[in-house]
């Protein structure tokens, strides 16, 4: 029996049939195997997109929390710089020249004690609010 014989006989439409199946099955499997390779591209990007996002928001809170740290400590500078220096004058006006019972405040004590009431009353003021949206998307 020749090739040619083979292939009408049918013999050769089960093998030609067979292959057409194999060549079907690959096509789907490989159409499978590429929608799922996308489908994973995609999921990796979507993840990648959200770590992105989060990072940046992360920086934005990082330098606005970093600004109000800086605001914050230059008040404080301020306050340690101002505070003990008329506490130690005042010390040293009442320890040189402590009041006798009774007796009614000098000037220059009146002065201090109205100096750090001042400063007392400055530090206990609050300062600019900083809103909690402040720094979020800057984009």
């Amino acid at each position: 029996m020749s090739v040619g014989t083979a292939l009408t006989s049918w013999k050769g439409y089960v093998v030609a049939a067979l292959a057409g199946a194999l060549l079907l099955a690959g096509v789907v499997l490989e159409r499978h195997i590429y929608g799922a390779r996308k489908y994973q591209a995609g999921i990796d990007k979507a993840n990648a997109d959200h770590a992105l996002s989060a990072l940046a928001e992360f920086k934005a809170q990082t330098a606005r929390i970093g600004s109000i740290s800086e605001t914050l400590e230059g008040a404080l500078v301020a306050l340690r710089g101002a505070e003990p220096k008329i506490i130690e004058r005042y010390t040293r006006v009442e320890v040189q020249s402590p009041l006798p019972a009774g007796c009614r405040i000098d000037a220059g004590r009146l002065q201090h004690i109205n100096e750090a009431g001042r400063v007392a009353n400055f530090a206990g003021q609050p300062g600019p609010a900083v809103p909690a949206g402040a720094g979020g998307d800057q984009r």
